[in-house]
C-alpha cells in the first residue's frame, strides 16, 4: 500500500476516534469542541504529509506552495493541487476522491454521534 494512502486511512481513523472523544465529552459530560484544536493541527499536518507523499509518488517536481496550501487550507489546496499538477482529468479524480472520503468521514462522524447520543440521553 502506498503511503499516501497509508496517510487517508489514518486521516480517517482519527475521525472516527474524534467522534467517539467529542461525542462522549458533549452527551455524558456537557462539553463541547474537546478535540478540536489538537485535531485540527493533526489534520493539517497530515494534509500537509499526504501532498508531499503523492507528489513523491508520483514523481511530481517543483511542488512549490502546494503542500503548505493543503495543509492550511485544504479544501482548496488538495484540488488545486491535482488540476495544476496532473492536468483536468487526473485533477478531477482527485477531486472526486476528495469529496468521496469527505463523505465518508461526515456519515461516519454523524452516525458514531448518533449512536452515542443515544447511549447518554
Amino acid at each position: 500500500m502506498k503511503a499516501s494512502n497509508k496517510t487517508i486511512i489514518l486521516i480517517i481513523t482519527s475521525f472516527v476516534i474524534v467522534a467517539f472523544v467529542d461525542s462522549y465529552f458533549l452527551y455524558a459530560k456537557g462539553q463541547e469542541g474537546v478535540t478540536f484544536l489538537l485535531h485540527t493541527l493533526f489534520i493539517a499536518v497530515c494534509c500537509f504529509v499526504w501532498c508531499k507523499q503523492h507528489a513523491t509518488e508520483n514523481s511530481v517536481k517543483d511542488l512549490k506552495f502546494f503542500p503548505l496550501l493543503c495543509g492550511l487550507l485544504n479544501v482548496v489546496g488538495i484540488p488545486a493541487y491535482g488540476y495544476a499538477k496532473f492536468g483536468f482529468k487526473k485533477g478531477s479524480k482527485i477531486l472526486g476522491g476528495f469529496i468521496g472520503y469527505m463523505v465518508v468521514i461526515v456519515s461516519l462522524t454523524g452516525a458514531i454521534d448518533l449512536l452515542v447520543k443515544q447511549m447518554y440521553v
